[in-house]
């Protein structure tokens, strides 16, 4: 259960994130404005240029969820196909396509986003491709492990008695099983590919063009002994989406 109440509370934080956040770029105010403490008008305070600071969490949260989820949408359709093929398919495909699974997982992600980053410019979009196309093999590893415990199950083997096909197998008996295992990787590829936009976002290798939360986390930094807002929020909503996905990807859960 607590699975879906994290589930729920990151869908809500995202959708609040696209609804509320304001279009364009922030709007500066004027410079008696900036880092202004939080108040009635500004209930987070301002920035150094003046910019509510409420907006631009909003705005951040866009950017940073958004990358996110991408990400983990990518990479649980690849580790889908991959784990499903994996688990019903001969010994021979299921041994090549593990092989290439960890190939991919020894891929550095991270610092395959630097080299990416440095090339052809900090882009939101090119992040998330990247983070999900490295992260499948996770999904793909865990949907296996489930689909291989499944097999010896009496309404599998009834199934395969009355001649279903692989696929049929796949989409009316085994996909319905794997709701909880795909929750517990989506959150744990969510989390990471939060971390992993806020860590480039930080060096200043994120996209320059949007706000995000590593990038407000490290403009907090420059002004940290004159205004600790301007860091705290957006680090404090970094803390919590990790909470919530740890609660999401607790493979222990009575939920399971």
């Amino acid at each position: 259960m607590s699975r879906l109440v994290a589930g729920g509370s990151l869908a809500c934080l995202y959708l609040a994130c696209l609804i509320l956040a304001p279009g364009g770029s922030l709007t500066t105010l004027e410079a008696h404005a900036a880092l202004l403490s939080p108040r009635l008008a500004h209930p987070f305070g301002t920035d150094d240029l003046g910019r509510d600071m409420l907006a631009a969490l909003l705005q951040g949260g866009r950017t940073s969820l958004t990358v996110a989820t991408v990400a983990t949408l990518l990479a649980l359709a690849i580790g889908l196909v991959v784990g499903l093929v994996a688990g019903i398919g001969p010994a021979l495909l299921d041994e090549a396509l593990m092989r290439v699974a960890e190939i991919t997982a020894s891929l550095p992600a991270l610092l395959l986003a630097v080299l990416l980053a440095a090339l052809f410019g900090g882009s939101a979009w090119n992040l998330a491709l990247l983070l999900g196309l490295t992260r499948w093999p996770l999904v793909a590893r865990i949907v296996r492990m489930e689909v291989r415990s499944l097999l010896g199950r009496e309404f599998l083997r009834a199934a395969w008695a009355l001649g279903a096909s692989p696929t049929h197998v796949a989409h009316r008996h085994l996909v319905p099983h794997l709701a909880g295992p795909l929750l517990a990787a989506a959150g744990i590829v969510f989390g990471g590919a939060v971390v992993a936009e806020a860590a480039l976002a930080f060096v200043g290798l994120g996209d320059p063009a949007v706000t995000s939360w590593g990038q407000m986390v490290a403009a907090g930094f420059a002004v940290i002994g004159l205004a600790w807002w301007v860091w705290l929020w957006p680090a404090a909503m970094l803390v919590l989406v990790s909470g919530l996905v740890a609660a999401m990807a607790d493979l222990g859960d009575e939920g399971r």
